[in-house]
């Protein structure tokens, strides 16, 4: 200490050790353990359920039906994820947006004008699924006909549990959706088990366990959300306007998103069968984990992420971006890493010997899943900032990708080619999306 500077005027300089260090982690602590953490934490349990339900659901059904049953099911279910992209536009996303941060009169006679729009939608995607299925089936396709037809169960129940939960996220309950996604994933598995023990299970028995455990849930989700609900709802057509002023741009690059990444696996049961459509299905669950990670980024933190552009503005907004890349990088990063080391064993352990001639597939899982994860955080920021377009342009030149190079590689390469192909176009979605964050970045 300089001789002429009084001790007693620096206290920090005579504090001891042991309390500067406590002082010092204080911060620290209070970020892990504030209420935006345990939600987070709560977040991250309702992802792995999810996950978790997926990939055993997967795993049950590659054991004990035929690629081409696993083929079915794995259509029907990247079918099922075509109507959650709609629903997400014209529903789950603005309810995200502007219902976080409306007090509760305003937000029950919005999201109870909005609920009725959701209900309109999935009465009118199951009816489509059906009607579908049966001129299919009519026109003697045996196998994509009853598989189109036994959508209808889903599209309608598991829509509808899904906005209630996704509700539950909006308004910060989180405790309460994690028990709801639970009891839904708790039926599913345990019908597709009682299935399996009888001789009965088939790809689309998969699909409809999906639809008895959504179902299972909606009536208590129906209890929980009890709290949001009015007679004194608003007008349909301006809640439409609403959320079609903003929700178009995210309608259309989900859309987009599900035709250039989610389509391949339909493109390549058409072109090549519903086997190879199997065979990409066993390879994807290998990394299904990772879907909890970037779903529970949009699920969480959309919302959140809303909120704090609100009322902090793009600074914040860019911490938090910073902040999900760090955090999901990690475990990102080395499942990938063990993925790509051990495919065979993990594929020979997990489905026996039915798929390891595909082992070599893991690495451009690998690298299309790493492309994808570098874009997907960032798309939540976008849609916090109510910048939606750019998600759009981006999904809709990857589309444009995936009609001409992509088919062409589905040709050349089979399933290789269909990961090969979402790669690309994960590749042409990151960097039309880091471009136009980087330009709005700079212009401010």
């Amino acid at each position: 200490m300089p001789p002429n500077v009084d001790s007693s005027l620096s206290p920090e300089l005579n504090e001891p050790t042991g309390r500067k260090l406590a002082r010092q982690i204080k911060p620290l602590l209070t970020l892990i353990s504030s209420r935006g953490a345990r939600e987070g934490y709560l977040a991250s349990i309702d992802q792995a359920v999810i996950s978790l339900a997926n990939f055993l659901a997967t795993v049950i059904l590659a054991r004990m039906v035929s690629p081409t049953e696993l083929g079915v099911y794995g259509v029907g279910f990247t079918s099922l994820r075509l109507v959650r992209s709609i629903q997400e536009g014209i529903v789950i996303q603005p309810v995200n947006t502007f219902g976080a941060g409306m007090d509760l009169p305003l937000f029950r006679r919005y999201v109870t004008s909005t609920s009725l729009i959701q209900m309109i939608f999935a009465l009118f995607s199951s009816g489509a699924a059906a009607i579908g299925g049966w001129i299919l089936t009519r026109m003697g396709n045996d196998v994509a006909g009853p598989a189109l037809f036994s959508l209808w169960f889903a599209f309608l129940f598991w829509q509808l549990q899904e906005h209630l939960r996704r509700m539950l996220y909006t308004r910060g309950d989180v405790f309460n959706a994690v028990l709801n996604t639970t009891l839904a994933n708790g039926i599913r598995l345990g019908v597709l088990v009682w299935w399996a023990v009888r001789g009965q299970l088939t790809g689309i028995g998969g699909l409809n366990a999906i639809a008895w455990g959504s179902l299972a849930a909606l009536i208590p989700g129906l209890w929980q959300t009890r709290s949001f609900w009015t007679k004194d709802f608003g007008n349909l057509r301006d809640t439409w306007r609403k959320n079609w002023g903003f929700g178009r741009w995210i309608l259309g690059g989900t859309i987009a998103n599900w035709v250039s990444v989610e389509f391949y696996p339909i493109l390549t049961a058409g072109m090549i069968s519903f086997a190879a459509a199997g065979a990409y299905r066993a390879l994807q669950n290998l990394v299904a984990p990772i879907h909890m990670l970037l779903r529970a980024t949009d699920t969480f933190l959309t919302p959140r992420a809303a909120r704090l552009y609100t009322t902090s503005g793009r600074k914040a907004l860019n911490h938090n971006l910073s902040l999900t890349y760090l955090m999901a990088g990690i475990p990102i990063l080395g499942l990938l890493f063990i993925a790509v080391l051990f495919p065979i064993p993990l594929l020979r352990l997990l489905y026996g010997e039915t798929y390891v001639s595909y082992s070599s597939g893991m690495v451009l899982m690998a690298v299309f899943y790493l492309l994808w994860y570098a874009y997907w955080p960032l798309q939540t920021a976008l849609k916090a900032a109510r910048l939606s377009r750019p998600i759009f342009v981006a999904n809709l030149a990857a589309t444009m990708a995936m009609f001409t190079v992509g088919i062409w590689m589905i040709f050349k390469w089979g399933v290789y080619g269909t990961i090969a192909g979402q790669a690309l176009n994960a590749f042409i979605v990151a960097v039309i999306l880091w471009t136009a964050w980087v330009s709005l970045s700079r212009q401010e």
